[in-house]
């Protein structure tokens, strides 16, 4: 017992230790004005804080350097530190657990604490999503949600059940990345919906409300219901002001799930025959909802203008739309994050900047044809995790049809020559059937689209003798 007494009082120490040395570490980042954007120095004040036992300094500190960390594309990074906190509430004792955490835990915890590890496993969730690991991101999500159902306090008036509303939403996204299996009618997807539906709108908040009917615009489409879909936005449009809740909508849930209703609501209207309507939606989107938004942000404005950038490529401007993607994607990302940097949709740029090329150029001279060349015959360009096919596939086309498309091209062009072309024909047609394989999880556009491209590489085959 004696022992026992000793490690205790030792661990004790240790901890006090730890917080002295934090707050020493923390007064010094405040005075020195160059130190406060010095994620280095913040690290280190946070380990100390978690190491200390005070689970709210470090979970707050944990959440503004892992936000930070985001937005600069290290993930993995960012789901250690939000590891690190939820693991320090993890202890040996037995019993039930709710998100790996025991019951006894739980039900100690006080408001502000239970906000801040719901938080916790909400940006372990994007991290994780971000990374294209679905299934670890649905986890994280699911966690959070056990832990919310379960403790007590949240039922207290002081409990802000806002924060538990990024929680659907990421359910969602993970539905979306095929990782949650569901029934054919969609019963999943449309209860997850209806909650976050009714209890955004009884919170009152436009931004959380706003996320949640794009929600249920995504849910009526996929289950075939456009015109409601449509009818959906128009609420969407009566409470949706991007000058005054992009931000908050971007720090609850990633990106502005909201302004992607209108980049959705292209294909809604391409399945309902209306084409005029779908190019003015793209229209509102270069001129009004791209502008305002944060050009840092570029997975943000990349699932703002993919259905965009098809649409025109698709209506004879593939030049116009290769350079509305240069100047909104890949200069401000370059600009603020340098062409090392990453974020989960990158793989697709290059593929894409390609097709629109050799698309909008036709038979021109291609200044880059080798470069083109060199991709489009290496198998591993086509390799994709399925998190992002799937993902981006609700959005238009699946990423793998787009990638499908660059061998297509380049087998129609005549100097290249024809050993090549059957070779890169064959290698398009394999790649857009896993498309449309892949398209089957996905919105109705990216079926059709597989569709109708295989058979212009059909044509194409038959031309060649392949």
């Amino acid at each position: 017992w004696k022992t026992s007494i000793l490690s205790v009082m030792l661990a004790s120490r240790k901890e006090e230790m730890h917080e002295q040395i934090a707050t020493v570490l923390e007064r010094e980042i405040v005075e020195e004005t160059e130190s406060k954007d010095d994620l280095e120095k913040q690290i280190t004040v946070f380990k100390h804080w978690n190491l200390s036992g005070n689970f709210i300094k470090a979970a707050e500190l944990a959440l503004q350097i892992g936000g930070q960390l985001m937005i600069l594309g290290l993930n993995s990074q960012a789901d250690l530190l939000f590891t690190d906190v939820i693991t320090s509430l993890k202890n040996e004792q037995e019993g039930v657990t709710h998100g790996g955490i025991c019951s006894s835990v739980l039900d100690a915890v006080e408001p502000s604490e239970l906000e801040l590890l719901i938080k916790l496993f909400i940006g372990k969730g994007k991290a994780l999503c971000n990374l294209a690991k679905g299934k670890a991101g649905a986890e994280a999500y699911q966690s959070a949600l056990d832990i919310l159902h379960y403790t007590p306090c949240a039922f207290e008036q002081e409990f802000d059940r806002s924060v538990c509303f990024p929680i659907f939403s990421g359910l969602f996204i993970v539905l979306k990345m095929g990782v949650i299996e569901q029934n054919e009618g969609g019963s999943y997807e449309v209860g997850l919906c209806k909650q976050f539906v009714e209890q955004a709108r009884l919170n009152n908040d436009p931004v959380h409300y706003g996320r949640a009917l794009a929600m249920q615009g995504e849910t009526l489409a996929r289950l075939g219901k456009f015109e409601e879909a449509l009818e959906n936005l128009e609420t969407i449009k009566s409470i949706y002001d991007i000058e005054t809740q992009h931000a908050a909508i971007c720090k609850a849930y990633g990106s502005d799930r909201v302004g992607q209703a209108f980049s959705h609501s292209v294909n809604w209207n391409h399945a309902l025959g209306r084409t005029d309507a779908a190019l003015a939606t793209c229209k509102y989107i270069v001129d009004e909802i791209v502008p305002k938004s944060d050009p840092k942000n570029a997975h943000n404005t990349f699932c703002l203008l993919y259905s965009v950038i098809v649409t025109m490529k698709e209506h004879d401007k593939a030049l116009e739309a290769r350079d509305l993607f240069i100047a909104a994607v890949v200069d401000p990302f370059e600009e603020h994050f340098g062409s090392g940097g990453s974020t989960v949709t990158k793989p697709m740029w290059k593929p894409i900047l390609m097709v629109l090329d050799m698309q909008g150029n036709g038979s021109k001279e291609i200044e880059h044809i080798e470069e083109y060349l060199e991709w489009a015959l290496d198998e591993s360009s086509y390799e994709l995790k399925s998190a992002i096919e799937i993902g981006m596939g609700n959005y238009s086309a699946t990423p793998l049809a787009m990638f499908a498309e660059v061998p297509y091209y380049l087998a129609r062009r005549e100097e290249v020559e024809l050993k090549k072309r059957k070779q890169l024909i064959q290698t398009a047609r394999a790649q857009m059937e896993k498309s449309l394989e892949n398209a089957q999880k996905c919105i109705p556009y990216a079926k059709s689209y597989a569709r109708e491209k295989l058979v212009a590489i059909g044509a194409l085959s038959t031309e060649l003798g392949v």
